[in-house]
């Protein structure tokens, strides 16, 4: 869509028609329980700003559920089923059939819908920023495939967030050595990888979708961070507010949430800026909880789920229970600032 000027942006969105209100998910990496200033506030470690006035405003999810970690509960939200029933345990890229066209490759099989499949056939413009991690073997794995009609992000578990290398693409050679991830909807973002914080880049890309869309039209954006996962890759000057902070990992993950926030208000802004917010729902969960591990291969993890026991790839509460909330001006006013206690699961969406 041809880009509107603010004030007659306003004005659709005010005398649009269609009264679907603009949906924009976002989804957060590895992001701890405790590593949310709802859960833990006046701790200068925590620094969530934008988010604590967030769930104020709108509805705490506080028992929402995903897997344990990361492409289950990708392909869980993707399709709307459970993860034992989409990707469980065949989420390795190099993993496949030769005797299955459909479920034979690792991710969402072939012949399930995807949620961007629903909301097109909706009337929804659907377009998708971020860590994808649901499936890649051919066209109909990907989020094209699955119904998004812009795609800007990557496809793997983890990418270097300054080269976009595939974080264990070194110690790998049947993955093609130093394998460059980062796609724009019809083939490799060859002029882009290397060029800046991979972050800034997919801040950049939904706010040019926001700013392109045509607020008569119904939206449906999904914003998949990279953030927080591993490696724990930060701009110094997000870093340096958090040097108190002695333990290096825990250092650079609160600098990571810390620019998360950041990028969540700015979407805001500029939704309210386009004179969408008031109609829009966003919903904001993390994949899995955060990690807490200490691998030999990786050191030590930086994120805290206390109270909660475990962490990612753990079926403890630590490692399913996730920070998750619903704002915007589609909540009911009665419902805003309330915490919905029910239990919610990836798959509802």
């Amino acid at each position: 869509a041809a880009a509107v000027a603010p004030g007659a942006a306003a004005a659709a969105a005010r005398n649009s028609t269609t009264g679907k209100p603009y949906i924009v998910l976002v989804l957060v990496d590895d992001w701890g329980w405790d590593n949310a200033g709802y859960h833990r506030p006046n701790d200068p470690e925590v620094a969530t700003p934008t988010i604590d006035r967030l769930v104020r405003e709108g509805i705490e999810l506080d028992r929402h559920y995903a897997y344990h970690y990361c492409s289950p509960s990708r392909s869980t939200l993707q399709s709307g089923r459970l993860s034992v029933h989409v990707a469980y345990g065949f989420d390795d890229p190099l993993l496949r059939s030769n005797v299955d066209p459909d479920s034979g490759f690792s991710g969402i099989p072939r012949n399930m819908t995807g949620l961007a499949e629903k909301m097109r056939a909706g009337g929804y413009r659907t377009h998708m920023t971020g860590k994808w991690d649901a499936g890649m073997a051919t066209w109909d794995h990907t989020p094209m495939g699955r119904g998004y009609e812009t795609f800007f992000g990557y496809y793997h578990h983890a990418v270097d967030y300054y080269t976009e290398h595939v974080a264990d693409s070194s110690s790998k050679p049947d993955m093609c050595g130093n394998l460059v991830d980062l796609w724009n909807t019809t083939g490799p973002a060859r002029t882009r990888n290397g060029t800046a914080y991979l972050e800034e880049m997919f801040t950049e890309n939904t706010m040019g979708i926001l700013d392109r869309h045509n607020p008569a039209e119904p939206l449906f954006l999904f914003h998949a961070f990279h953030l927080v996962h591993t490696p724990f890759q930060v701009p110094e000057e997000w870093e340096r507010p958090f040097l108190f902070i002695q333990n290096v990992q825990r250092r650079k993950y609160a600098a990571m949430v810390h620019y998360m926030d950041a990028v969540v208000g700015k979407i805001v802004k500029k939704l309210e800026d386009k004179g969408m917010w008031d109609r829009t729902l966003m919903v904001v969960s993390s994949d899995n909880g955060g990690p807490t591990y200490h691998f030999p291969w990786s050191g030590p993890a930086g994120a805290r789920n206390a109270p909660l026991k475990g962490g990612k790839f753990s079926d403890w509460e630590g490692g399913v229970r996730v920070n998750a909330f619903a704002a915007g001006g589609a909540i009911p006013a009665a419902r805003r600032g309330t915490k919905l206690e029910d239990f919610i699961h990836m798959a509802d969406w």
